[in-house]
């Protein structure tokens, strides 16, 4: 096994991955509002995990071999909800958002919230099933798994602040909202947890999996 690589999959899946990676991050981050742009990213992106899904079993195989990389799912996902939910965006951020005033929620989550509570299912299976597993594939089966090889630093720093930037861009730069941008590190803490636990398993299935437990852990505590 060839331990610089993480990314293994055939080669025109690796293009459409990347081509996919610069459709998703630009569409997200510069929305141009025109239905049918956003229509066929949706389909792009639906077509995208399913022609991936065969490459996710094959890597859920990895689990027979070792199991004990299953333990990094929780462990991944308490991590983040530690670093990331109480560390950064309750205990530091209520101490920067006091000391320069700023009152503001983090847009992205309430905009998730009330989403989700004017159709749960859809949207709880959306935040908490499909935007992991494709999140994963873009930014660290993709991104992070192909810069690895080349230069680990790049390969942590890149793709979490892709990760980051998309999820403050909405609000924080085209909504004139800049106030979310200071939201970023949260992100960027979770999108290089999410690359360790890659690099350790060697498993896209344990990012995947801690994703899922990090927004359904979310997702419950935003419907208390």
């Amino acid at each position: 096994m060839d331990h610089s690589t993480l990314n293994t999959s055939a080669k025109w899946k690796k293009i459409f991955c990347l081509i996919m990676l610069f459709f998703y991050f630009s569409n997200i981050s510069v929305p141009l509002g025109i239905p049918v742009i956003d229509t066929i990213r949706d389909i792009l992106n639906i077509l995208l995990v399913i022609v991936m899904l065969p490459d996710i079993a094959g890597e859920a195989k990895k689990f027979r071999d070792n199991k004990k990389s299953l333990l990094l799912i929780p462990l991944g996902a308490v991590m983040i909800v530690g670093l990331q939910g109480i560390l950064w965006d309750n205990i530091i951020m209520g101490i920067i958002r006091s000391a320069i005033g700023i009152t503001a929620d983090n847009a992205n989550t309430t905009n998730v919230t009330e989403m989700i509570k004017k159709s749960p299912i859809f949207m709880g299976f959306m935040a908490c099933i499909y935007g992991p597993v494709l999140e994963e594939l873009l930014y660290r089966y993709t991104a992070f798994g192909m810069l690895y090889g080349k230069n680990r630093l790049l390969a942590y720093i890149v793709p979490s602040l892709l990760f980051a930037f998309q999820h403050v861009a909405e609000a924080g730069i085209w909504g004139g909202d800049t106030a979310q941008l200071i939201n970023m590190p949260g992100y960027i803490i979770a999108g290089l947890i999410f690359a360790f636990l890659y690099a350790r398993s060697r498993n896209i299935c344990v990012p995947i999996g801690a994703h899922i437990l990090t927004n359904s852990f979310g997702l419950l505590m935003m419907l208390k």
